[in-house]
This record gives structure tokens, C-alpha cells and sequence, in this order.
């Protein structure tokens, strides 16, 4: 077998933020999801942070970092940038082979390999920038070691908390923006060892040449086939470039960036439906697209999906596949509008459910496109990028 990065999946998930209290409750409060672990005052005296971790999709902890002190790494982040997230943290089978990969192809390492142990437990680490401006990957090999990492200590037993009652169940998908994305998908396949998984370009200006306007982007899929882990990377695409939701994610979250996380639940319909009644905003895609999906689902061969088209067009849920394999999507607005506070940042959540489709909801693009067209829908700049340009 050929060498690889010995990836097994998530460990956690790390975002910097300017208001501890506000993130955590909304995750707990919209999702669900259940603290499990706090920072040490020893560690917070140390690294100038203090960090709370609920437990999110599956294994997954979802860590939230404000800083103390300026001069944290959380500090210099969010001098930089809004609210966001700082570090994707991947467990792998070895960090000797890990470490070894990524020195062969001169990835950019922030520390040497760091070890702890606790009461017999194993744990080692180290870490790389990336492309993505400031936010890092971390690699993490665990043995036995009973706490949730370094500097923290357990609030709640993990298994005793229990899983999310919308039963999350992993991530599907990270989504990054980039002015340029060759940077990060080269980076992803020469450092990671990762390989091309799927691709899209789309743009508004192909289906409406004389509009004089227009909006677009071209995506590439990367991927770890031994763990599964998949990445998708945007960048706007001429004409127009500048009009691309992904330029504006760029200027808004002062750079490139990881503009949002996938989550994968079985049932996306009581989801959905339930978080609208807690008060999260959605994407909102028009009548038009619901009175045009029969003939789409028929030309693409989806056939009969198990759910009541009712309500899949009552949550504004989004159909897409091919071949008798289909997938529902919906994307959450940004949390700053979450929030209602800029600070909060240009991330956002997508819930998917899958039935056997292993794309990323391309035909949607056209789909909403020609049904804003055909509805002779008045855009604004901003109404366009919501309903055609943030789809992935």
C-alpha cells in the first residue's frame, strides 16, 4: 500500500470566537449538542484562552476558544477576522508515519510533535498551517488516554450526555473559500496526499449572457479515500468575479477561510422543521423551484423519494441526483445574521440527508437559477448570492 497520512476521521472541531457564552448556547440551545469538558485554569493561565467543548455529531467534540489575552493564538485570530473557525483536529493510526508524509512533502509544521500522558494514557500531537490564512490542521494520535485532550478537564461523562436529538451523525463535508483555490487544492493533494473526488463550475452569465451581470464560482472536491474525509474548495469565476458570494465570504472574513460545515442526519425533514421553530434562518429558494422539481427529478432519473413532497417544498428543503439515488440539502444562514452581529462571521451550517447520492447537489444551481428567471424574480445583489452562489 502506498504511504498515506494514516487519517481515521474527526477528533474535534475548534472556532475562535468573541463571545464564549453566546456560541455555546446557541449550539446547545439550536442543536443540542451537550457540554462535555472545560479548559483548566492551569491551561487558561498558559495559553492566555478559555475553551468550552460540547459534544457534536457522533464522536465529534466542538470546541469554542475565546482569548484572555490578546497575544493568545485566539487573540491574534480574531484581530484578523470575525468570529470563525481556527483548527480542523484529525485523529490518525500513527503520528511517526503522519509526520513523516507530511515532512517528506515539506508541509509547514507549527510545532514539533508534543506528548502528554495521563494514568497510563498516550497522547500525541502536532500541527501545520495551511492556505486557509490562519486556521490550522492539527493531527492527533490517541492510546488510552481518558481525557478529552490536553488542558481540559470533564464537566459531563461523553456516553452519559448521550447524542443530539437531531442524531447529527458525522461531518459530511468542509467547505472552503478562496480567491485562488489551486493553492489549497494543490496543497490538499501534495501535502495531504489527497485526490480529486468531484468538480462543478456554474455561473450565471451562461444561462443569461445578455443580463449584463452575474454571479459564479467553480468548486473541486478533494478527498482521503482510506478515512473518507472529503474537502470542497470555491472560487468566484469571471465574468464578474468580484460579484461572487465567495469574494464577498473572502472580504467579509478577511481572507480565505472555511465557510461551512456540512452535517449528516438521517431524517433532515423534523430537522429542519424544528430549528425553523427555534429561530434559525434558512436559505430561502423560490415557489418556482418546487413547481419545476417533478420534470428535474424526472429527467434526471431520480424517481420516488421516500419523503412527502409537502413538506419537503413547506421547509424549502432542496432535491437533488440522478439514477434512482437522491440527496436533500438546505443551507443555514451565516451566523452573524444567526446572531444579528457582524462579529459572528461569514460560517454557516449545511444539513444533509442522503439516499445514495455522492455529489454535492449540482443540479441545483441551474435549478434555482432558471427558477428565479422563469418567476421573473427582481434580485437584489444580495438576494442573488443567497439563492444561487451559496449552495455549497
Amino acid at each position: 500500500m502506498a504511504p498515506h497520512l494514516s487519517l481515521t476521521g474527526y477528533h474535534s472541531i475548534q472556532f475562535y470566537v468573541k463571545d464564549l457564552e453566546r456560541a455555546v448556547r446557541w449550539h446547545r440551545e439550536k442543536f443540542d449538542f451537550r457540554e462535555v469538558a472545560r479548559s483548566t485554569k492551569d491551561s487558561e493561565k498558559r495559553h492566555g484562552m478559555r475553551s468550552i467543548v460540547l459534544r457534536g455529531p457522533g464522536q465529534i467534540g466542538w470546541i469554542f476558544t475565546q482569548p484572555i489575552e490578546e497575544a493568545s493564538t485566539a487573540g491574534k485570530y480574531l484581530k484578523s477576522h470575525p468570529e470563525g473557525l481556527g483548527f480542523l483536529n484529525f485523529e490518525v493510526k500513527s503520528i511517526a508515519q503522519a509526520c513523516e508524509f507530511l515532512a517528506e512533502r515539506k508541509a509547514p509544521f507549527l510545532y514539533d510533535i508534543q506528548e502528554h500522558r495521563v494514568d497510563g494514557g498516550l497522547w500525541r500531537e502536532t500541527a501545520i498551517a495551511t492556505p486557509l490564512s490562519d486556521a490550522g490542521f492539527r493531527f492527533i494520535e490517541k492510546s488510552n488516554y481518558t481525557c478529552f485532550a490536553p488542558g481540559f478537564e470533564w464537566t459531563a461523562d461523553w456516553n452519559t450526555v448521550g447524542g443530539n436529538k437531531y442524531q447529527f451523525e458525522d461531518i459530511d463535508h468542509v467547505t472552503c473559500n478562496m480567491r485562488a483555490m489551486i493553492g489549497l487544492t494543490e496543497f490538499y493533494r501534495h501535502c495531504l496526499g489527497f485526490e480529486r473526488y468531484w468538480g462543478i463550475d456554474f455561473h450565471t452569465a451562461h444561462h443569461n449572457p445578455d443580463g449584463g451581470t452575474g454571479s459564479g464560482l467553480e468548486s473541486i472536491v478533494m478527498w482521503d479515500p482510506h478515512s473518507g474525509i472529503k474537502f470542497a474548495t470555491n472560487q468566484p469565476l469571471a465574468p464578474y468575479f468580484n460579484n461572487s458570494q465567495i469574494q464577498i465570504y473572502v472580504e467579509d472574513n478577511g481572507g480565505g477561510g472555511i465557510q461551512h460545515i456540512a452535517l449528516s442526519t438521517p431524517e433532515i425533514i423534523p430537522v429542519v422543521r424544528d430549528l425553523r421553530k427555534d429561530g434559525c434562518r434558512f436559505l430561502e429558494a423560490p415557489g418556482k423551484y418546487y413547481e419545476q422539481l417533478p420534470k428535474r427529478m424526472d429527467d434526471n432519473k431520480i424517481g420516488a423519494i421516500l419523503e412527502p413532497m409537502d413538506q419537503i417544498r413547506k421547509q424549502g428543503i432542496l432535491v437533488d441526483g440522478r439514477d434512482h439515488k437522491y440527496l436533500l440539502q438546505l443551507f443555514m444562514k451565516e451566523m452573524c445574521e444567526q446572531f444579528g452581529d457582524a462579529k459572528g462571521g461569514p460560517f454557516f451550517y449545511e444539513i444533509i440527508q442522503r439516499a445514495g447520492d455522492p455529489g454535492f447537489g449540482d443540479g441545483n444551481f441551474k435549478a434555482l437559477f432558471d427558477s428565479i428567471e422563469q418567476g421573473q424574480v427582481a434580485l437584489s445583489r444580495q438576494e442573488m448570492r443567497d439563492r444561487i452562489d451559496c449552495l455549497f
